[in-house]
């Protein structure tokens, strides 16, 4: 009897201590502070750092589909955005791509994602350079390829 007793009074103070909710009342609140200034400044720095890409995430056992370089070169009188389409020529599963920035100090171009990479058998990406600069990307495509399910058999 004293152990159904405890329990029951256990039982209770759960109840009374647990939190209540009204449906009337919010459940998250937002308060937003401003405040006016009248003196300040803004520091940036341009960091001279490579734009690397990196689409996907490359295991171990991956193998590398296809590499190569690519370089365009600017005459200095203009911007340079390009369409880059790198296709693999084979029935392969894309798991990551690489794509290196080759040219010192954060001058080459900016490279973006567009279309393909993982699951796909191509990607694409888009360039933007500075003015007057052209770029230098190291491509690697790393994933495996897709085995054929259907076998013939002959006879």
């Amino acid at each position: 009897m004293y152990f159904h007793l405890v329990a029951f009074c256990v039982f209770i103070f759960y109840v009374n201590c647990a939190p209540t909710v009204d449906s009337m009342t919010p459940v998250a609140h937002i308060s937003i502070k401003t405040r006016e200034v009248t003196q300040g400044s803004i520091e940036y720095k341009i960091l001279k750092k490579p734009h690397h890409l990196f689409i996907g995430r490359c295991k171990p056992e991956d193998n590398i589909l296809h590499q190569e370089n690519i370089i365009l070169y600017n005459d200095g009188k203009s911007h340079v955005a390009a369409g880059i389409r790198v296709n693999v020529e084979a029935q392969v599963y894309i798991t990551c791509v690489k794509i290196y920035d080759e040219v010192p100090d954060g001058a080459g171009g900016y490279p973006s994602f567009v279309a393909g990479g993982v699951g796909h058998n191509y990607v694409e990406f888009n360039v933007m350079t500075e003015y007057g600069k052209g770029f230098h990307f190291f491509v690697q495509i790393f994933g495996y390829e897709i085995k054929d399910s259907t076998t013939e058999t002959n006879v």
